[in-house]
């Protein structure tokens, strides 16, 4: 597991929100308040860094509203170019980008946080609790309105283990439904977290 190796000299969330505004249009912006505001409660709950939880709030989507082309040319600059699997998924380049932009952009170098960032719209194996924190926060934010999503909140706050295994069922079920296909990292994800004897959906 990678260690977190963060710098002295850590812009504040204040300072990242200010950055973010300029980055995101007012939707992507307002979801990304909500999701920071909910990762402050949820690592208060689970007794984790809530810095570390503020940041990766904000960050996770910061790439979100630049073109796809934009985003390839960005990650090609950061010499960080998408996998050969990434490149049929351009839905989730963005997280790929933002990962790349804690460091970039925001000055943060933390391997676990970037990790978190990098994974927060499929999932992966062996997440760190920040990761699923990160994975769970973005799923049941305040702008987030869909039947039954009060019963994800609920969860949330009552089982963490619970609250990922359920989001990560619902999302890949979601996916199914529209019969599109799934990135490896969501179905690894699946197998790896998956209760014995516990439908995967």
């Amino acid at each position: 597991m990678q260690q977190r190796t963060v710098t002295l000299k850590v812009p504040t969330p204040g300072t990242i929100i200010k950055q973010l505004e300029k980055l995101v249009d007012r939707e992507r912006f307002l979801h990304s308040l909500g999701t920071y505001h909910t990762m402050l409660i949820l690592c208060q709950e689970y007794r984790e860094d809530p810095y570390e939880g503020a940041v990766v709030g904000l960050i996770h989507d910061s790439g979100r509203c630049l073109e796809y082309s934009r985003i390839r040319e960005m990650l090609e600059e950061y010499h960080n170019p998408l996998s050969e699997e990434d490149l049929a998924f351009p839905k989730l380049w963005h997280a790929r980008l933002g990962a790349a932009m804690l460091e970039r952009t925001f000055g943060i170098y933390s391997g676990e946080m970037a990790e978190a960032i990098r994974v927060h719209p499929t999932g992966s194996p062996g997440m760190s609790r920040m990761g699923q924190i990160l994975y769970i926060a973005d799923y049941i934010e305040p702008t987030r309105d869909f039947e039954g999503v009060d019963r994800f909140r609920n969860l949330a706050f009552s089982d963490r283990d619970k609250a990922f295994r359920a989001i990560l069922k619902s999302k890949i079920a979601h996916v199914r439904s529209r019969e599109q296909s799934l990135h490896s990292d969501s179905l690894k994800a699946l197998n790896f977290y998956l209760k014995e004897g516990e439908e995967a959906y």
